[in-house]
This record gives C-alpha cells, structure tokens and sequence, in this order.
C-alpha cells in the first residue's frame, strides 16, 4: 500500500514537474532514508547506553547489599535484638526525657549544604517513630522548602517541609531548617537510599538546580540505614 502511493506520488510530481520534480521528488526520499536512518542509529546507541547504565547500577547494588551484609555478621546485627541495638546506636547521641520518651539522634552538621537528618522518637509505651529536621546552611536566604532524594536518574523522593520553616543566624552565615515526623514519601525515598548505600540531596524549589545539590556521602547513607533498621528493631519487627 505504501508503495503504491509513493508510485502515484511519483506520477503526480513527473506530471506536474516533469523530469526535473522527478529526480528531486527521488532524492528527497533517499535523504529522508538517510536522515531516518542515522535517527534510529542515535536512538539505538541512546538505549544501549541506557541499559548498559542500568546494569551497572544494579551491579553497585548487589555489590553494596553483600557488603553490607559482610559487615552485619561482623558486627553481630544478625544475633539478638540487644546486641543489633547496642551496635546501632554505639555513635549515636540517647537521651530520656521527662516525659519517658527517648530519643536517638547522630550530631548535628557544622558545615554548609544541604541535609536530610533522620531521628527517632520511642515513646514511654515503648512504641518508635522516624522523624526529619530537613537542614539548609549557607550565607543567605534560599526560600527552603524541603529536599528531594534522588536515587536514580527517574526517581527523586520529594521531602517537603511540612511545618514551619525557621531561619536562624550561625556564626557565618544563616540556617533554614524544619522539624517533622517523616511522612510515607520521606521513608520510601530513606529506604532507596539505604538499599543502595547511596543517593543525591537536592534543594526543592531552586530553578535548574542548587550549588548546594550533592551526592550523599557514605556515612549520611550508612546513618539513614541505621535509623530505619533501629526503628524497626524497637517496634519488635526486622528490616529486611
């Protein structure tokens, strides 16, 4: 079909155009056939790179979850729940309140960017909740309002503030900061990052991009593993 109304095409230019619109109305299609073909060589060099991508990330992730699972025998997270606890929380700051409840918390940052923090509240009842203090420290005002999780090139966790966001002066500069319970998209962004081991911080609300955007360093990654891994354990169920 398609070649019999590229023939009558064909006799339509001749008629109209004579020879001349012929050997163009010729030439047209075969630089079409050339355009089209480097088209769908680019595409296909595009998706080879795509999965070629792909195959390496997932090879960092088994990679990353065996050595993990290395370092969980080695420091006895697969024994008793005490023993996992008092391994989890060694670098951690533990402090009761008044009311009964405890909290687990890692060191504030010093330094400037931005920072997911993830803390944990265990009530007197014994019953644990995820909470986030989303940080932005810098030398003026950014308008914070939150930090995206980034895990892949398509998958990016967006943590907005949720509460009110308070800017305070440090000794150099200001900090942004809010203080939230981590909502369902906060701990689905905190789990990619602590089944990889890895993941980008992103400032939400910056057009193309904050100076402050950067990859999570291996400790921040290992800390947010550490958070929801402590947080089941005192809810009487295991991450797996």
């Amino acid at each position: 079909m398609a070649k019999l109304k590229y023939f009558i095409l064909v006799l339509l230019v001749v008629g109209v155009a004579g020879g001349a619109g012929f050997y163009a109305a010729v030439q047209y299609d075969q630089t079409r056939a050339i355009v089209q073909a480097e088209q769908d060589k680019k595409e296909a060099a595009k998706q080879e790179k795509i999965k070629a991508k792909e195959a390496e990330e997932a090879a960092q992730k088994a990679k990353a979850r065996r050595k993990q699972e290395l370092l969980d025998r080695r420091m006895g997270r697969t024994e008793e729940p005490d023993q996992v606890v008092r391994g989890l929380t060694a670098d951690m700051l533990v402090s009761k309140e008044m009311d009964g409840s405890t909290y687990y918390r890692y060191e504030d940052p010093t330094e400037d960017g931005i920072f997911l923090q993830p803390y944990i509240v265990r009530d007197g009842g014994g019953s644990a909740v995820i909470h986030v203090i989303l940080r932005h420290r810098g030398h003026r005002p950014m308008g914070f309002q939150g930090v995206g999780l980034q895990t892949s090139e398509e998958d990016v966790f967006q943590v907005k503030a949720s509460s009110p966001v308070t800017t305070s002066k440090t000794n150099d500069g200001i900090m942004e900061w809010c203080d939230q319970i981590a909502d369902r998209e906060t701990l689905k962004g905190m789990k990619e990052v602590a089944d990889q081991l890895a993941g980008k911080i992103v400032m939400l609300g910056v057009k193309g991009g904050s100076n402050d955007d950067r990859a999570l360093s291996a400790t921040e990654a290992m800390r947010i593993r550490n958070m929801l891994d402590l947080c089941d354990i005192l809810n009487g169920k295991k991450r797996t």
